[in-house]
């Protein structure tokens, strides 16, 4: 094939005017704002359907340009495109024009096969989406799986990363160094860092996360309570933390986290449940909002409503179907509707990217004390909540024949105490789910008391649990440590560390 995917993302696509006009139409039946998304849809329902696409000959009158990067999106995303698009016209010599015609043709039968499906549900748009889910046939074939698993996989590293323990990471006995393999066999990803303000807590996380990076490019989502983690340059003065994994700093609400939150990758009525289910647990998670049993089943329908209707569905679209539930039942507006109210002032996120698009990338997620505190649990539990989700989408990362298992993103969050106290649900089936799927989870945090909140198993499931000079109560310190442990007398630099069942005493920097 004689054309780039540079070429195809800066290329200008359009249908006939008629097919344009249907595909503002869809926009209005689905609750859209962006024309790419029923274009997509329609390109899929066309590579969907048997039988050769025929191109019209002659001169048209056509619609609105969409471009490439916006039609298809980047990186894999329009990888994916291509790919299908290619292989239904078995034209392996395609050029550019020729791909623009064909995706024209297959946008503009797309479009008519959806309108007849539309009718077909009586304009309802629950039955359409039954409907598409029942009669969407793409072609699964083992060749094509192939492809797609490459492709889910084509960021992960399949190496044995060997992690140092800080910027020095001798062990103070020994006087060796010591090296904490991330991703081993048996063992789990996932890691807790403590201590008191000023101990270094900080400086062993991003010297560890400057070891992986340089090791494999692998994608960062980090969390950063105080404002200073982007910069953030260690004790040896290296390059910040943002420019290591070329990181993108977004700052909710200023700048809106560019990620449609809410997509479900399963649009069945068990799908829309689930999903339902999990945004009011996060509801009840918000500082200021305390959902009695009857406001728990309103923002239940609500949200259901919501997801149902709205493609991609955001917070303002939640709260105003609230407000029609309580105002279909007589009920006086209370907490609940003023919570969502609050969140809705500001754009916190903005649906211009997938999952598969957000989640390839790193990004870090700054949000200081001047952010309101439910704002702040809002943006992190959803985010956590669509990273969850995203990876259970994939299929499980593969392990080498010496059980080395493949890591597809890396996610810290640093002053973690500020989000513990939530106990937010996504952190925890993050921390539990996520290393099949390549996961990897970072909490660097106060004390060990600052998950006294969780339940026993949570600290177990970290590979690495390290803690510098803190005032953390005995019991907790002794149940991760052992008998012995004493936090309150470390010096500066020094750290107790358990590696699985082995605890050493550590010179970080």
């Amino acid at each position: 094939m004689s054309i780039s995917l540079v070429e195809v993302a800066g290329a200008n696509f359009r249908t006939d005017y008629k097919s344009d006009q249907l595909n503002t139409k869809f926009m209005e039946r689905l609750g859209m704002r962006k024309r790419f998304l029923p274009a997509r849809l329609a390109i899929a329902r066309s590579l969907g359907m048997v039988g050769n696409i025929e191109i019209p000959e002659g001169e048209q009158e056509m619609g609105k340009v969409i471009k490439g990067d916006t039609l298809f999106g980047t990186g894999n995303s329009l990888l994916i495109w291509l790919s299908f698009i290619v292989e239904s016209s078995q034209n392996n010599n395609m050029d550019l024009r020729h791909l623009i015609n064909l995706v024209s043709a297959h946008w503009r039968r797309g479009l008519i096969r959806l309108d007849e499906d539309w009718e077909k549900s009586g304009d309802d748009i629950s039955q359409f989406v039954h409907r598409l889910i029942m009669v969407g046939e793409i072609p699964t074939t083992e060749k094509s799986n192939v492809k797609q698993d490459e492709i889910s996989n084509s960021l992960v590293s399949d190496i044995e990363l060997k992690v140092p323990l800080g910027e020095i990471g001798k062990d103070i006995r020994t006087g060796e160094k010591k090296i904490w393999v991330l991703n081993g066999k048996g063992g789990s990803p996932h890691s807790a860092i403590m201590g008191g303000s000023g101990s270094g807590k900080t400086v062993m996380a991003v010297a560890m996360l400057r070891a992986i990076r340089q090791q494999v490019t692998v994608p960062l989502l980090a969390f950063d309570f105080k404002g200073d983690l982007a910069d953030f340059k260690g004790t040896k003065k290296q390059t910040p933390l943002s420019e290591v994994f070329d990181a993108k700093i977004i700052e909710p609400p200023r700048i809106p986290v560019p990620l449609d939150v809410l997509t479900i990758s399963n649009r069945d009525k068990i799908g829309i449940d689930e999903a339902a289910l999990r945004f009011r647990d996060t509801l009840t998670r918000l500082k200021n909002t305390r959902l009695g049993e009857l406001q728990r089943d309103f923002a239940y329908q609500a949200t259901v409503r919501a997801l149902s209707s709205n493609v991609p569905c955001e917070l303002h679209n939640i709260r105003d179907e609230l407000i029609a539930v309580y105002d279909e039942n007589g009920i006086k507006h209370d907490g609940a509707i003023a919570s969502l109210n609050e969140l809705c002032r500001f754009h916190l996120f903005q649906s211009k990217m997938t999952p598969e698009e957000f989640f390839k990338k790193s990004w870090i997620i700054k949000l200081p004390p001047n952010v309101p505190d439910d704002n702040r649990t809002i943006v992190v539990n959803l985010l956590l909540d669509a990273l969850d989700q995203y990876l259970n989408s994939l299929v499980d990362s593969k392990s080498s024949s010496e059980g080395v298992r493949q890591l597809r993103i890396i996610c810290m969050i640093d002053e973690a105490h500020q989000i513990l106290r939530t106990k937010l649900p996504s952190l925890s089936r993050l921390i539990r789910m996520s290393r099949s799927k390549g996961g990897s989870v970072m909490l660097v945090s106060q004390s060990p008391d600052d998950f006294s909140g969780e339940d026993d198993e949570f600290l177990d499931n970290m590979g690495l649990v390290a803690a510098f000079a803190t005032n953390a109560k005995p019991g907790a310190t002794k149940r991760i440590f052992g008998n012995n442990a004493n936090l309150t007398k470390l010096p500066t630099g020094q750290c107790l560390v358990r590696i699985e069942k082995t605890t050493n005493k550590i010179e970080a920097w």
